[in-house]
This record gives C-alpha cells, structure tokens and sequence, in this order.
C-alpha cells in the first residue's frame, strides 16, 4: 500500500505545473531584458519596476511613488505551450498613446485606460494590459512601451 501511495505521489508531482526550479531560468532572462529583479513564486515571474523619474504630489503634498503606487507591473505564466502576461502601467497623459500604440503593435491587448486618484500632479493614467504568446516577444514588447516614458 506505501508504495502505491509513494508511485501515486511522484505521478501526481510529475504531472504538476511549472516548479519553481524550472521558472527560475525563465525569471532571469527576464532581469536580463528589464535590468531588475524578477520574483519567481508559484510558477510566475513578476516584474514590478518603481517610476522614481516622476516628481510628485498628491493632495498639494509632496509624496513617495510607493505610497501613490506609480509602478510597472506584470506578471507572466507559462499556460500550455504559451506565456500569458497581465499587467498594469503607470502614465503621466503625454506616454498613454504612444505605450498604447508599442503594446498594440507587440500584439498585447489593452484592456483598460483610467486613473486611481484625483489632485494628483503630474496627472497619473493606469493602462492595464494582457496577452498570450512567446515571453520574449512580450518582454521585449513591454520594454519597448517602457522606453516611450520619461
């Protein structure tokens, strides 16, 4: 009986998704391609890349980009024999159509455009995005979109 539970257990394991061993390699040409560090957890990569480029205020007071969330983020999954990637940007007004228009010819999809706060400056837009296709190809798609910021 312990050694059908112990076969039926490696089948099981063998069968699972992605393992964090086998993510890891894949998060690392990641940080090649965005120059940050990639967290790899629960067979995703995500990238979370913080705009220090922006001076701002919210409410008439000077604030941290962290408290006012104005990152780049995404995450990729290995779905099938494909990578699935969604992910959300912070814009000011001035990089929206031309993010829009990298994402769009990368075959990224935009699924939406609006804003998280009100009296902030610079005005700050959100654009979220996903796809599905081959990871590099996306990466260097979303790279591409962060190099129409500031």
């Amino acid at each position: 009986m312990k050694k059908r539970i112990l076969l039926l257990t490696l089948l099981i394991m063998s069968l699972s998704p992605t393992t964090e061993a086998e993510i890891k390699p894949t998060c690392k040409a990641l940080e090649d391609i965005f120059k940050t560090k990639v967290s790899a957890e629960n067979g995703r990569c995500g990238v979370e890349i913080i705009r220090k480029d922006l001076d701002l205020t919210h409410m008439g007071k000077k604030m941290s980009p962290e408290t006012m969330e104005v990152v780049f983020h995404f995450t990729f999954e290995q779905v099938d024999s494909q990578t699935a990637v969604m992910g959300e940007l912070a814009l000011v007004e001035d990089e929206v159509n031309p993010v829009i228009r990298e994402l769009q010819k990368g075959n990224l999809d935009v699924s939406a455009l609006h804003n998280h706060m009100i009296h902030e400056q610079p005005r700050i837009m959100y654009i979220h995005f996903q796809g599905i296709g081959d990871m590099i190809q996306q990466a260097n798609t979303i790279k591409k979109a962060i190099d129409k910021t500031k």
